[in-house]
């Protein structure tokens, strides 16, 4: 009783590392454009091996449950931001229907997986793909929270930025001005 208990906190601990680590570098380049750093390299290795065990961790509970979910996602944005957008995009697959069957399908953790997919579209520049993803987090966002909450304003965000890509500039423009009336605490 105490081992599945400890492996969904160590996984929770986990996913708010990550979560945290991600934030600071979505914005950066891809491990591939970005200049060679060993201390960077070796925290990403020690991160990718912790984050591996934790998956097998959740793996070995043999139910599909959050924690699960959370090392799937863990592993899968770990990839998508060193720019493996190959080693990425199975992870967060795998994570989804887990999400779907441990905390439903419009929980906002669900959202999380969608945008992270969507991003590893995006980066390829498969749009259309990525459009659809930002779409369905979007609307899981707007269940959870509301249509005017604060939190559906990074789905906002990437929305309008795929819909610029694809010159749908219109449709861009509207979702700005949605965001813009959505008031920010």
């Amino acid at each position: 009783m105490m081992i599945p208990f400890l492996c969904k906190i160590m996984a929770g601990l986990f996913l708010a590392f990550v979560f945290a680590a991600c934030e600071e570098q979505a914005s950066s380049p891809p491990a591939s454009q970005a200049e060679s750093n060993p201390v960077r390299e070796s925290d990403d290795a020690e991160k990718e091996s912790i984050l591996l065990e934790a998956l097998r961790q959740a793996e070995a509970l043999e139910q599909p449950d959050s924690a699960l979910a959370a090392a799937l996602h863990d592993v899968g944005e770990l990839y998508r931001v060193r720019g493996d957008l190959a080693a990425a995009e199975p992870y967060f697959w795998r994570a989804l229907p887990v999400w779907a069957a441990s905390v439903g399908a419009m929980d906002p953790r669900m959202a999380i997986t969608l945008s992270s997919l969507a991003l590893v579209f995006e980066a390829r520049q498969e749009y259309a793909k990525a459009v659809s993803l930002v779409e369905q987090a979007l609307k899981v966002r707007e269940v959870a929270f509301g249509v005017e909450h604060p939190r559906i304003v990074p789905s906002l965000e990437q929305y309008a930025g795929l819909l610029r890509r694809l010159n749908r500039r219109e449709e861009a423009e509207r979702i700005d001005a949605r965001k813009a009336r959505i008031p920010v605490p």
